[in-house]
C-alpha cells in the first residue's frame, strides 16, 4: 500500500479519508446518560453551540509537561483556562494548557471545538474513558469497552 517513512501512498490515504469518511458534524449524536439518573438517556450533537462534552481516550506522561490527557471533543467549545467537570467522578478540573500533537511535537492551542482531538495539560484526576463536560449540563458519555486480557 504505502510507507509513511518515504511518503509513498500517504496523500492517497488522506484524500480517501476526506472523500469517503464522514465529517464530525455529519455523524449521529453521541449518546450518554444523566449523571444524576443513569437510566435517563441523553445525547449531544457535534455542534459548537451545544454544551461542551469530551471523552478522555488516552492518558500519557511527558517528561517536559507532565500528564497529557488526550480527548476527543464531541460537542461545544473549550478554551484554555476553562473549568470542566469530570462527570464520572463528579470532580471539577481546570484545563491549564491545550496542545495538538504532531508525532512527538506539540503545538499550543487556545481552543478546541466539536470534532477536534487534543491533549489537555493540568488534569489532576482523569482516567481513560471518563467524560469531561460543562458543569451546567453534565453528561456521561458511553465508555469504551476493554476486552479481558488473554
Amino acid at each position: 500500500c504505502g510507507s509513511s517513512f518515504k511518503n509513498k501512498g500517504v496523500p492517497l490515504v488522506l484524500d480517501a479519508v476526506i472523500d469517503y469518511l464522514p465529517a464530525p458534524t455529519d455523524i449521529p449524536a453521541i449518546k450518554g446518560s444523566n449523571p444524576d439518573n443513569e437510566e435517563e438517556e441523553m445525547e449531544r450533537h457535534a455542534d459548537d453551540n451545544e454544551p461542551f462534552a469530551a471523552l478522555a481516550f488516552k492518558i500519557a506522561t511527558d517528561p517536559f509537561v507532565g500528564t497529557l490527557t488526550f480527548v476527543r471533543v464531541y460537542s461545544g467549545v473549550l478554551n484554555s483556562g476553562d473549568g470542566v467537570i469530570n462527570s464520572v467522578k463528579g470532580k471539577k478540573e481546570r484545563v491549564g494548557r491545550m496542545v495538538q500533537m504532531h508525532a512527538n511535537a506539540r503545538e499550543e492551542i487556545k481552543e478546541v471545538r466539536a470534532g477536534d482531538i487534543a491533549a489537555l495539560i493540568g488534569m489532576k484526576d482523569v482516567t481513560t474513558g471518563e467524560t469531561l463536560c460543562n458543569a451546567d449540563k453534565p453528561i456521561i458519555l458511553v465508555r469504551m469497552d476493554f476486552p479481558e486480557p488473554v
